[in-house]
């Protein structure tokens, strides 16, 4: 028989072209078990580690503030957000947000599908409900990251099935509102706490709701969800007072110092003031911890935001970095403002210390005769005397972005810290805004005190409350761990604050339709059975 005869005769007796497949992938199939769902939430948290290590320059500064109150880039004055009028439907930076909130919506929407769907073995309804609950506290915490900065986009609340192009946007409130939705399962079936460090927990549901709140002007939401994390509620929170952590036998370092130590972020190791901390360990491959990293994934904040002192050859350096200078090169700067201005006044405040902000910088072992200087003596600001000597070369190192003990002695690459999304004080913060917003400003007052006292700073008093207050002692305390153009969104404050005290560049250029962020043309182009209009003025 001819080899087409075969297969002729194989094909009409079996009819295997035919054949039903037994083992075909799909949604059904892919998730049957816990294993399973937790392997898929893992892509939500490897998204928020995107946040602060998607590109070795100014970009990962955008969500802490680049070009607006606290921080700029010190190279180039022309740059996006130096030069607001650069800000367009093709900025990446922005875009770039944009995208990845969506990338975790999808894999929520997959998520919170799937988990519903018959045949998945869980091993009871708390288990079922908690696997859900991570699902709505990323899309919540996604809708949340859009609407601060964007107001209204589309709301995608299921996984799309076949090709759609026709998205309308919701209003900024609607976008709040579904938000809140997702956040209150969330904060109601998430576990108070977890033997797996980075996993979200009921406070931080809590946390964000309370923000959400705010947004949407119920204030009394607000300061209860607020209440939830700070009374106890949800987990023994509260704030670091004494020295702990890997470095704590350190004398010349303090407890504040000990919060920004590589390893004592997560509260496995002791810190009850962290509650959504991004998770940077370096660990073995196949290691379950959420978002894990190596040293190619390493958050890049003490490159891009510690000066580059160990670079300048008129100071005694030779450009070779080591382990006790880090190797930052100073893509992003503060501004004066949060450098120098919030800090006046503010007595024995020990986040200004020199252990926490350092200002004094010493001439290094090559520092030439002709200086008239000698190796370890104090450099004087007279002696910096160009541009580049002051933005790039040496200006106020905050310590919570680097570290002088990098692992294996390797600088920047040896920086491999976690970070903090939510941090408590940000909690005593929100509930104060919350009373503010109702009008009592004694409670508002009490709140802000709490952190104040634990940083030995003076009280304020309840007659200097208002939001330039509350955001005065955010950037004290949060400075390069806030979402500060989040917040800055969320409170039209961005075009305000920047033109009161951001870079004289950002300053000149930052207009009132900067409050909210264009939203990228590719989005816009892609749906073309629906217009989506773009925010005014982009």
């Amino acid at each position: 028989m001819t080899a087409s005869a075969l297969l002729f005769a194989s094909c009409k007796d079996n009819d295997f072209l035919n054949e039903e497949l037994k083992d075909k992938l799909s949604v059904e199939t892919a998730y049957t078990s816990k294993a399973q769902f937790d392997q898929l939430s893992a892509t939500m948290y490897r998204n928020v580690q995107l946040f602060y290590n998607s590109n070795d320059s100014p970009k990962d500064g955008w969500i802490l503030g680049l070009g607006t109150d606290v921080c700029f880039d010190p190279r180039d004055n022309s740059t996006k957000y130096n030069n607001w009028g650069l800000v367009n439907s093709q900025d990446n930076f922005s875009g770039d947000w944009f995208n990845w909130q969506y990338q975790i919506i999808k894999v929520a929407n997959t998520l919170i599908d799937a988990a519903q769907k018959p045949g998945v073995l869980w091993a009871n309804d708390a288990e079922k409900n908690a696997t859900l609950a991570e699902g709505y506290f990323f899309r919540g915490f996604a809708y949340r990251n859009l609407a601060n900065v964007f107001g209204g986009v589309p709301i995608v609340s299921a996984p799309e099935t076949t090709p759609k192009v026709d998205y309308t946007k919701s209003t900024r409130e609607e976008v709040y509102a579904f938000a809140k939705a997702d956040l209150e399962f969330a904060r109601n079936n998430l576990p108070l706490t977890t033997t797996s460090p980075g996993r979200v927990v009921r406070a931080a549901a809590d946390h964000i709701l309370s923000e959400v709140n705010i947004s949407l002007k119920d204030y009394d939401g607000a300061i209860a969800a607020a209440t939830r994390v700070i009374d106890g509620t949800d987990g023994a929170y509260s704030l670091v007072r004494a020295r702990f952590g890997a470095r704590a036998s350190e004398a010349d370092k303090d407890y504040y110092y000990d919060l920004f130590v590589m390893g004592n972020q997560n509260r496995q190791t002791g810190n009850n003031e962290g509650i959504m901390i991004a998770q940077f360990e370096v660990t073995p491959t196949g290691a379950a911890v959420p978002g894990g990293t190596t040293f190619s994934t390493r958050p890049l904040i003490e490159r891009n935001m510690w000066c580059n002192f160990w670079g300048l050859a008129k100071i005694g350096y030779d450009a070779v970095a080591t382990d006790s200078t880090g190797r930052g090169v100073a893509f992003v700067r503060g501004t004066n403002y949060v450098n120098y201005n919030i800090w006046k006044n503010s007595g024995n405040d020990i986040r200004n210390n020199e252990v926490n902000i350092k200002r004094k910088y010493y001439f290094g072992p090559l520092t030439p005769a002709s200086s008239g200087f000698k190796p370890k003596d104090l450099i004087p600001k007279s002696f910096l005397t160009s541009r580049d000597d002051t933005m790039i070369y040496v200006f106020p190192n905050w310590q919570k972005f680097g570290t002088d003990k990098h692992i294996g002695g390797i600088p920047d690459n040896g920086y491999v810290r976690d970070f903090y999304v939510i941090r408590l004080p940000e909690t005593y913060f929100l509930r104060a805004e919350a009373y503010l917003a109702k009008g009592n400003k004694d409670a508002a007052a009490a709140d802000l005190n709490v952190v104040r006292a634990r940083a030995n700073a003076t009280p304020v008093a309840p007659a200097d409350v208002n939001i330039d207050y509350i955001l005065d002692e955010r950037a004290r305390e949060l400075y390069g761990e806030e979402f500060r153009i989040l917040t800055l969104g969320r409170l039209g404050l961005i075009y305000d604050r920047t033109k009161r005290f951001g870079y004289e560049a950002s300053q000149a250029s930052v207009s009132p339709n900067n409050n909210l962020l264009p939203i990228p043309q590719t989005a816009i182009d892609r749906n073309v059975g629906s217009k989506i209009e773009n925010n005014p003025g982009y």
